[in-house]
């Protein structure tokens, strides 16, 4: 009984990793689009936050009701602290860079959250679980690739690196949260209070910019895809190890990808296509 028990919290928290990862994946695809109508960052970041905060507001109303403690505060302070400047720096390096290969850089974050999991935590590392993670690094590195004459600009790299990292203590502070929140749809509400504050602080410093009638075309979809992929996200990660549930999610730049070749019009070639069917096959033993 125990056995089986261990079985379906697992698949759920699988199940709910793949929901988020497949959210994240187009609210990114979004965001390049949003950054390819030269939308200003601070003014698609004031009408994104507030939609993000209202889907989460429902949820949480529908669902447990309202509850927090100061545990939550704490916690979702600092998540939505580094939620945003990772956020935030990703942005700006879509400017210049590739959806398919930035998010890609982005995404790596998980192997130095999945690898703090197993040393503080002590998650079990499985020989599957080992070689998903080779797989996955495999396939990020053949997406960095690019001809010399493609060569993505040092900035919108560096930005992205920068991001990476930032998302990687993202992902600790929210399964370090797992342990002690009310509920996950509470601390998520929190967080994104927070969040607010600080978009409308950035705002303030950016000269209060104009916000373009193209800006609620994208932001407000983006922000209710984000909120549901956080929530499914926080939910895997209750149920579930982070390291484990952190590679599915930040493999959503697949989901990005095949959104940037289909809709931005990025070029595919037989490298990143490789590189798909790693992370793929990285996918499925990271589940197992």
């Amino acid at each position: 009984m125990y056995y089986w028990s261990l079985v379906i919290v697992s698949d759920s928290a699988i199940m709910f990793a793949l929901f988020a990862m497949a959210l994240i994946g187009i609210g990114d695809a979004i965001n390049k689009k949003a950054r390819q109508e030269n939308i200003p960052i601070a003014s698609y970041l004031l009408i994104q936050s507030p939609f993000f905060l209202l889907t989460i507001l429902l949820v949480v109303l529908l669902s447990t009701g309202i509850k927090v403690s100061t545990t939550d505060i704490l916690y979702s302070a600092l998540g939505a602290i580094f939620s945003f400047a990772a956020f935030t720096l990703m942005l700006h390096s879509l400017t210049y860079g590739y959806a398919g290969i930035n998010y890609a850089i982005f995404r790596l974050s998980f192997v130095f959250s999945s690898a703090a999991a197993i040393i503080y935590w002590h998650e079990k590392l499985t020989t599957g679980k080992f070689m998903g993670i080779g797989l996955a690094i495999f396939a990020l590195l053949l997406f960095f690739y690019r001809p010399k004459s493609q060569t993505i600009l040092k900035k919108s790299v560096t930005s992205a690196i920068f991001a990476m990292l930032l998302n990687a203590c993202f992902q600790l502070i929210l399964k370090s949260s797992t342990h002690v929140f009310s509920s996950p749809s509470s601390f998520l509400l929190m967080m994104s209070l927070f969040f607010c504050v600080m978009v409308i602080i950035y705002n303030i410093f950016s000269g209060n910019p104009q916000i373009p009638r193209k800006t609620f075309l994208y932001a407000p979809v983006n922000g209710m895809l984000m909120a549901l992929g956080s929530l499914f996200m926080i939910i895997a990660l209750s149920h579930g190890n982070l390291s484990t549930v952190a590679p599915i999610v930040q493999l959503s730049f697949l989901v990005t990808l095949f959104m940037a070749i289909v809709f931005l019009n990025e070029k595919i070639d037989p490298i990143r296509i490789i590189g798909m069917i790693s992370a793929i096959t990285a996918i499925i033993l990271l589940g197992r």
